[in-house]
């Protein structure tokens, strides 16, 4: 909202609205949505009493939600009712993370607690390609994290919502793909393997585990046809003044919104089952509405009821393949021609899949970085299988588990697991593409819309035309580095033609969360990078945290230049050619008197710009390197010793090395309160910008031939609703 891009906006609306009437309609509606958004952000977002209740004991009441990990220390996620004598508003959703450290630890979701909270704004980690947890956190309302002493609980039921969840789990319990039957019926994704997620986006399948219109449409249907099937005996009782062609609709309608509500209120969802509405309010109404104001109007709705539903990528996912699909109707010339075979039906079928697969190809690599380049034919055959076999015996199997123990899909079962198996099997599924920007995306689908009507493809030419010269004339650096935030730890990523070194690993959390696998494959990934060599600076978990997940994901032999082909500390002391770089280890020799000493520090060069890694040395050793060093020691970009700690960073260190910018890679929230203020001080009298990764995110460096341009995560995402 501080930015300079609204009141340009605005002013150039304006500014064209005074010459052509045409846009003030636009500037209205302009106007209408930034109103809309501030009303929906005041009303269910902001906490007048927030900064009241942060960082000390408070007592709460709440509701337990989700069960986010269990075990001794539950972490927990609780729906709060009142925090002392503040009473959350009854339209308001308020959630908080918390960790719970004494008192009962067998809750379960839908019980009530109350106890003493120590609560912290809910803030996260920032970086590219990795899993924004802060825009999670808005789009689900969950305001605080911190820690729980549990005072008592009281035992609920739960939601009659969870109650449906609970009895889908208990019908498809024991079956192969139990998991995949349950993500249909309920939209719930918790109970996916992470394992089958990834395959199921390799195969180009992820759009199944999303309720979305597909979904929708085919219980609208079966819904239709299974009310008119039972209203047929009853025909001749009702007369000719009642059309049970209507009452079937409407009745249709209610069983499909409300396996929306029970799905989860999914975007996707709610896009759907208001096109059905619209659909079946114009059959009521006896008029018609064009493809395109059917998908503006079911926009607006969607938008002014959640416009932060914008910033749910399943909004332009759904909307996009429903517009291509609209576009590929509008093009038929002979509805009944068109449909008066199977073999029509078939081949129209092709071309609906071909088309969808054409205008999500943007979003797919930008939000996946690749494409599934089986999911064409993979979804030609399983999605009428999912229409016409799977979801029917589903809702079978759902009405005899009610009255029986009878099994209606055990066969379907082992066909489906089977042949899933035997696809995964091959290797050929997905194709890597480099990542796309936002602007480049924008572009794309720009052109898309450009090109779906004869009067405006010539204009197409225009954003081809910028998406050419941008890919053409955007200046490429040299060499680049990427300090991730990793919190409390280090990792850091030098990079140059594809092929990449990694300095430390980052944190191991409870053994379950890597930020090696996490953070930093995420990057290299999407970038496509080649591992060529990893460093460990020492063995202290922050810095050795993802070693197991380094030798799990295939990336051990990366190790051996500079440990040894069997793992061993301290490292090696060598030179190492990537390209135009240099990259040096020059300490230490032999382990020193503790782990921070022995950090292997590392010197990395393109003969005009230099970067410098120390790990978490201390004064002493600092003193020494500068004795040995002094002529070689001068580098633009630092890393800053020990996290900013008082303990290193010494006035005669940070002046030998006359760099231009210190980087201190550390969490927002510890202990220790780094980085030290006189550590920074010094820095800062010393003529260093600063850049901080808990503040800044994930600081990137592009280094050119003759200058070098910063980056930081939280400034490419700096959005006004979470500052």
């Amino acid at each position: 909202m501080d930015t300079w891009q609204l009141p340009v906006s605005v002013a150039l609306l304006v500014f064209v609205s005074s010459y052509f009437k045409l846009f003030s309609n636009v500037l209205a509606g302009f106007i209408l949505g930034i109103f809309v958004t501030s009303l929906n952000y005041i009303l269910f977002y902001q906490l007048s009493w927030k900064s009241l209740v942060v960082d000390k004991p408070i007592k709460i009441d709440a509701k337990v939600s989700q069960i986010i990990k269990a075990g001794d220390r539950p972490y927990i996620q609780v729906k709060i009712n009142k925090l002392d004598q503040l009473k959350v508003k009854s339209w308001q959703t308020v959630h908080a993370n918390l960790s719970i450290v004494e008192g009962e630890s067998a809750i379960k979701v839908g019980d009530t607690i109350s106890g003493t909270a120590t609560l912290k704004p809910f803030y996260s980690r920032k970086n590219q390609y990795a899993f924004d947890s802060e825009l999670y956190a808005f789009r689900n309302h969950i305001f605080f994290k911190g820690k729980l002493k549990v005072d008592s609980v009281a035992r609920h039921h739960g939601s009659w919502r969870l109650q449906y969840q609970l009895f889908m789990l208990d019908v498809f319990d024991g079956y192969q793909f139990g998991w995949l039957y349950y993500v249909l019926m309920t939209g719930d994704k918790s109970k996916i393997p992470k394992s089958d997620k990834a395959h199921f986006r390799t195969l180009g399948l992820s759009h199944l585990l999303a309720i979305s219109g597909l979904h929708i449409a085919i219980l609208f249907s079966l819904s239709l046809l299974l009310i008119k099937v039972c209203l047929f005996p009853f025909k001749s009782f009702l007369g000719q003044t009642v059309n049970t062609h209507s009452i079937g609709l409407i009745c249709a309608l209610g069983c499909a919104g409300l396996y929306v509500v029970m799905s989860g209120m999914q975007i996707s969802a709610q896009r759907a089952w208001f096109m059905a509405c619209a659909g079946v309010l114009c059959y009521l109404l006896g008029t018609r509405l064009s493809f395109i104001r059917l998908l503006i109007y079911t926009l607006t709705i969607v938008t002014m009821v959640s416009p932060f539903a914008l910033l749910n990528l399943g909004l332009y996912f759904s909307f996009t393949a429903v517009a291509g699909i609209f576009w590929l109707l509008s093009k038929r010339k002979a509805y009944q021609y068109e449909f008066s075979s199977w073999l029509n039906k078939c081949v129209w079928l092709c071309k609906v899949q071909v088309v969808l697969f054409i205008v999500l190809c943007p979003l797919v690599v930008y939000v996946f970085h690749g494409l599934s380049v089986s999911g064409l034919l993979i979804n030609l055959i399983f999605v009428p299988l999912l229409s016409i076999v799977i979801f029917p015996l589903l809702l079978v199997q759902i009405v005899l588990h009610s009255v029986s123990e009878s099994n209606a899909i055990m066969l379907l079962d082992n066909w489906l697991f089977n042949s899933y198996h035997f696809l995964i099997s091959f290797d050929f599924h997905w194709f890597d593409v480099q990542p796309i920007s936002t602007s480049q995306l924008c572009l794309m689908m720009l052109s898309f819309i450009l090109l779906a009507h004869v009067l405006t493809r010539i204009y197409a030419l225009i954003p081809l035309s910028l998406l050419l010269v941008h890919w053409l004339l955007s200046p490429k650096p040299s060499w680049q580095i990427n300090v991730f935030d990793v919190g409390h730890g280090s990792a850091v990523l030098i990079s140059q033609d594809n092929k990449a070194v990694l300095y430390d690993l980052g944190a191991n959390y409870f053994g379950t969360y890597s930020m090696f696998k996490h953070v930093v494959l995420p990057y290299i990934k999407a970038r496509n990078l080649k591992l060529v060599h990893t460093i460990v600076s020492h063995d202290d978990g922050d810095h050795a945290g993802g070693l197991m997940d380094l030798y799990k994901l295939g990336f051990g032999e990366s190790l051996n230049t500079f440990h040894r082909a069997t793992y061993a500390q301290p490292c090696l002391l060598q030179d190492v050619i990537l390209g135009d770089l240099t990259i040096r280890s020059i300490w230490p020799k032999t382990l020193q008197n503790n782990d921070n000493n022995s950090s292997c520090v590392v010197v990395v060069s393109d003969d005009r710009f230099k970067l410098l890694l120390p790990g978490d040395i201390e004064a002493d050793v600092e003193a020494k390197i500068i004795s040995k060093y002094r002529n070689d020691l001068k580098a633009n970009f630092l890393l800053a010793p020990h996290h900013g700690s008082r303990t290193s960073s010494t006035k005669q260190f940070i002046k030998a090395v006359e760099g231009e910018l210190v980087i201190f890679s550390r969490s927002r929230n510890t202990a220790w309160q780094l980085p030290h203020t006189e550590v920074l001080q010094r820095y800062r009298d010393a003529g260093y910008e600063t850049y901080d990764t808990a503040l800044d995110g994930e600081v990137q460096i592009r280094v050119f031939n003759e200058h070098f341009e910063v980056y930081t995560a939280r400034n490419a995402k700096n959005l006004w609703f979470l500052r």
